[in-house]
């Protein structure tokens, strides 16, 4: 199985609501975008998907049913186990 290295993130904003951005792909370290749904994909089919950003550790990346605000039902959607920095949350990377 393969290990993605996850390094930016691009985010969107809803239709018809411009309060919030969310996830709707990550940029990985070889500079190829991919869609949320082809991450969600990619870890059923058993692969590994994780931050990576210099000088912090690297946090595992994991699928959710839909965008972590409460009333945004985007789906499907992606989020990170936050290792000891902020900057290893897939929600605080850099975009891409």
């Amino acid at each position: 199985m393969a290990t993605f290295k996850v390094t930016r993130v691009r985010r969107e904003y809803p239709p018809l609501n411009r309060s919030h951005q969310h996830i709707v792909g990550v940029v990985t370290d070889d500079g190829v975008f991919h869609t949320n749904q082809e991450v969600v994909d990619s870890l059923a089919a058993g692969h590994t998907w994780r931050t990576s950003v210099p000088d912090e550790p690297e946090a595992e990346i994991g699928p959710e049913p839909h965008c972590s605000k409460a009333w945004c039902l985007h789906a499907p959607y992606l989020s990170s186990t936050p290792g000891s920095t902020l900057a290893t949350d897939l929600e605080r990377m850099p975009p891409g």
